[in-house]
């Protein structure tokens, strides 16, 4: 189906009439082209076919003519962001085009609700923290290393981890957001208790950190055997921890798409994790998520000491 009518004003007046990119004042009458007026252009983000731009997505027609899916902008800057889709990415439209509206709230709209406003910036704020400090472009990838039968982890992604939970703390929420700030918080907290777990045993090389196999670190050990099962329930502790946060992520990732930015990481689909090389050499792939029945006890039961032993 063509685009409608009621996405197309709502693309444009969200968007002020100007393309998402350079701002230039546009117009949708082809015959009042001038010095002065640009004819605009509705672009898709993800293209109206699979073999368009950034096409290949799950999406149905309707879904691709929404104005959830379209950005105002300027023909050059629409052949632009479809001529080099490897720098104009899903994410990277979708954010330009928040900001852009955004900008339209603040500079043109004679009124604005700022306490809406606020609460735009704010989960923009933590959307940004979350994909930067928690590496969720490169998920799949950095969580393989933690679940791997002896994990590492970069140096600096504790320190960053722990950062994301104290924006998370520190964040104001407004009462018609309760979902989404319970996912929220199970991922940071989850996510910062596997940094923590994993820091509690660990040796440093160059930029990398290695688990400290302190059951056969100073050669002969007469407790080798206890202590080898300490260290592998510590591994395990390790594990399961990354699996919950993976959960997590998607329920995050599940409610910034149903509130915020249904295009939140479309394109990539779910989170997922990466197990082994297990005794054969193979290695598993799985999509982890919770349940609702699991969603409503969290993040309370995080609070529950029992949950970390």
């Amino acid at each position: 189906m063509p685009i409608t009518q009621k996405d197309i004003k709502l693309l444009w007046g969200r968007s002020g009439n100007r393309c998402a990119i350079c701002k230039k004042e546009l117009t949708q009458d082809k015959n009042a082209v001038t010095a002065t007026f640009t004819l605009g252009e509705q672009a898709h983000i993800i293209a109206e076919s699979e073999d368009g731009p950034r096409g290949k997505a799950t999406l149905t027609l309707e879904e691709r003519n929404s104005y959830h899916n379209l950005i105002l902008l300027c023909p050059s800057h629409h052949v632009e962001i479809d001529s080099n889709v490897e720098d104009w990415t899903i994410e990277k439209i979708y954010n330009q085009k928040s900001k852009h509206e955004l900008w339209v709230t603040e500079t043109l709209n004679q009124t604005t609700d700022n306490a809406k406003l606020a609460q735009q910036i704010s989960f923009s704020s933590m959307i940004d923290s979350a994909v930067t400090l928690c590496e969720l472009e490169n998920w799949q990838n950095w969580t393989s290393y933690a679940l791997a039968p002896e994990p590492t982890w970069d140096i600096d992604r504790p320190n960053n981890i722990f950062k994301f939970r104290e924006k998370i703390i520190s964040m104001i929420w407004t009462e018609d957001c309760d979902d989404l700030k319970r996912a929220v918080n199970t991922f940071s907290i989850l996510l910062n208790t596997a940094a923590q777990t994993f820091m509690e045993n660990v040796d440093q090389h160059k930029d990398t950190y290695y688990p400290h196999k302190f059951h056969k670190a100073y050669g002969y050990n007469e407790n080798y055997d206890t202590d080898l099962v300490k260290y592998q329930i510590w591994i395990d502790k390790c594990h399961n921890l990354i699996k919950e946060s993976t959960k997590a992520a998607n329920w995050f990732a599940d409610e910034i798409r149903k509130s915020i930015n249904p295009m939140f990481f479309i394109e990539k689909g779910k989170f997922l994790i990466t197990m082994g090389p297990f005794a054969d050499m193979s290695y598993q792939t799985k999509l982890l998520e919770f349940t609702d029945i699991e969603k409503k006890d969290y993040p309370e039961k995080l609070n529950d000491q029992q949950f970390y032993k």
